[in-house]
């Protein structure tokens, strides 16, 4: 004897009350009465297809209405923060564009089960760009020194020497030279190959390929050459009359061998500036830096036995008649 009709009819009452209820919320929720919200500032996204070409501002308008339909608890469970419009426009024909929004391009989390039944306005205007492509040189800056006993010994190149810069014509045209960050020199004690990312700072709506490149650093050891005693001058009118003391300073010429030996320093100068002894009045004396001029090879360091001297300027001769001379 089969037990199956004894199962299905055990708590028949119960069974039956429970699909009652089952059918009676279906029937509420098929009944229930739609609902609509409607969203404002909901941002226009333009996602353009044709890389030729970019936005050269916003949409406008940049944001739009959009008045949702459907059941309450579907518009409460909107996440209405990532509501946007997105225009795809895959195929540009000219700078500036009106473009028709439609529904379907609405999206938001959480609509399921919701219709879109308005976008307001109904259109956007699009203003675009032109783009290029541009080689562009790339410029290695340095920061500090090598160890001691060494010197850098010529420029630092970058490989490779170009970068790759795509963007708006009247932003890429504007670029000479893309700067890297500065390549560390300090404590070097050989030459060096270092990898350097490329400063983007500032150029955030353009795209730079590679963003890094390799440095090329050449290290030698330093030698000193020592000069005889180089004249102190001072420049311009305001000479007349001063004194200098110490009168020439022992020069040093420091740098890689070759460099050092064979640099030309016939033009080298040691010179006071005027503008710091023009106001210097008799029996006056003033310390004042020495500046070097006339070496014009930047991995050369010109050193000077001091980096200040005293200027004087002689007190009256009483001889001469001045106040409190003879008759």
């Amino acid at each position: 004897m089969s037990v199956l009709p004894a199962v299905a009819t055990r708590n028949w009452t119960l069974k039956l009350a429970s699909l009652g209820l089952a059918v009676f919320l279906w029937a509420v929720v098929r009944a229930e009465p739609p609902d609509r919200e409607m969203l404002t500032e909901v941002p226009v996204l333009v996602q353009i297809g044709d890389l030729d070409w970019r936005e050269a501002s916003p949409p406008q308008p940049s944001t739009v209405q959009v008045r949702f339909a459907g059941p309450a608890r579907q518009i409460l469970a909107l996440n209405r923060a990532t509501a946007a419009v997105r225009v795809p426009l895959d195929v540009v024909t000219s700078a500036d564009t009106t473009v028709q929004l439609r529904r379907d391009w609405v999206v938001v989390d959480g609509a399921s089960g919701l219709v879109v039944e308005d976008v307001l306005p109904s259109t956007v205007d699009i203003h675009l760009e032109r783009t290029t492509m541009e080689a562009i040189p790339v410029v290695l800056t340095v920061t500090g020194t090598p160890g001691d006993g060494f010197a850098l010994a010529g420029p630092v190149t970058a490989s490779p020497g170009v970068v790759r810069v795509r963007g708006p014509e009247s932003r890429v045209a504007g670029l000479d030279s893309m700067l890297t960050r500065p390549v560390d020199l300090d404590g070097l004690e050989g030459s060096a190959r270092v990898v350097v990312p490329v400063d983007t700072t500032g150029y955030g709506d353009l795209s730079i390929n590679p963003l890094e490149v390799e440095a090329t650093v050449r290290i030698e050891p330093a030698v000193d050459r020592v000069l005889p005693p180089t004249l102190v001058e001072i420049e311009g009118p305001a000479a007349a009359g001063l004194t200098v003391v110490p009168e020439s300073l022992v020069v040093t010429v420091r740098g890689p061998a070759r460099r050092a030996a064979d640099a030309d320093l016939s033009g080298l100068r040691l010179m006071v500036s005027d503008e710091d002894v023009l106001d210097i009045g008799p029996g006056e004396e003033r310390r004042v830096p020495v500046r070097v001029g006339g070496v014009d090879d930047p991995y050369l360091r010109v050193l000077t036995a001091n980096d200040s001297v005293t200027v004087r300027r002689p007190p009256p001769d009483a001889s001469s008649g001045g106040p409190g001379g003879g008759g």
